[in-house]
């Protein structure tokens, strides 16, 4: 056999494994039910304080809240729940409850999400030196004006509500120069958070601090994971509270358990275990829709509530 054949056969060969290393990899035990497929956390972000001495006509505390719930919602990964102005939302479901308005399309009370972690935030260092303007001691600030430099520094801690235990706290800043190039503008005419504002040595120093938090805030967030449970339970159909977005499939075998029991510590009082519930039934997946499934029973009961576990 010359070199070349040789080389031929071992190519053959290595696309042979890694095509069978890949479909084994889409096989069954890459189901994400199992589960590994986390939840996005629910948070509420709260105003933020102001320790900075700033003084000027924008609202800092509000603005920065603002600031920091726009790159949350931006990565896609944190349910963000209104809370600055939840008095005009709750007003809204309670004049849609009254004689003036059509039953079609009224929400029901009641149904507002929970937020599982409260974000606070302080500002402690909100500065411009250099070519600084209006509430920073010069006539004029230059958009991008030479030797003007910004500073932008925050804390901010996340609590879990249900515990009220704070599960991660962080200190961020941001700092920009501006360049050699003009283009005046007075800080006083510039609205927070603004696309002229973020042009601005401050709004880039802003923007860096609230990235490199949320870039925090995400890596040190616990992860919950999803857990396959009955939505939906009866007779002739139960409903399983995932389908294709967490890749449940026609034909997958649950076990039904009962919900699993705390165990505490007697001391702290602490969750320091969970004794698994015991099992009551076994259903068969026979139509998978997006966010949900639709099963039958093989043997038991299966009710609303009830945790299921993959049968491999």
């Amino acid at each position: 056999m010359t070199k070349r054949c040789c080389f031929r056969w071992l190519s053959w060969v290595c696309l042979l494994a890694l095509a069978g290393c890949q479909s084994y990899s889409h096989g069954r035990s890459s189901s994400l039910y199992r589960p590994d497929k986390s939840m996005k956390p629910v948070m509420a972000v709260m105003d933020f304080e102001n320790q900075a001495g700033f003084s000027g006509q924008w609202n800092l505390g509000g603005g920065m809240a603002d600031v920091l719930v726009t790159t949350l919602l931006e990565t896609d990964r944190i349910v963000v729940l209104e809370r600055k102005n939840i008095g005009d939302v709750m007003g809204e479901i309670v004049r849609q409850g009254g004689d003036f308005f059509r039953n079609e399309g009224r929400v029901e009370k009641g149904r507002l999400k929970n937020a599982k972690y409260l974000v606070r935030g302080v500002v402690t260092d909100f500065t411009v030196t250099g070519d600084a303007s209006g509430w920073f001691g010069v006539p004029r600030a230059r958009l991008f004006g030479r030797g003007s430099t910004a500073r932008v520094a925050v804390n901010i801690k996340v609590s879990d509500v249900e515990s009220g235990e704070i599960v991660t706290s962080i200190k961020t800043e941001g700092s920009a120069s501006s360049g050699g190039l003009g283009g005046e503008v007075n800080y006083k005419k510039v609205s927070f958070g603004g696309d002229a504002f973020f042009r601005t040595p401050l709004g880039k120093a802003t923007d860096t601090a609230m990235r490199r938090a949320v870039k925090l805030i995400l890596k040190n967030l616990p992860i919950q994971y999803w857990q396959p449970r009955v939505a939906e339970g009866g007779l002739d159909l139960v409903v399983i509270n995932g389908g294709k977005n967490v890749r449940v499939r026609e034909g997958d075998i649950f076990r039904v358990r009962e919900e699993a029991r705390e165990i505490k510590d007697p001391v702290t009082g602490n969750v320091i275990e969970k004794a698994p519930g015991r099992v009551v039934g076994r259903i068969k997946v026979r139509d998978v829709k997006s966010a949900s499934a639709h099963a039958t029973i093989l043997e038991g009961e299966a009710r609303r509530g009830q945790v299921l576990e993959a049968v491999e």
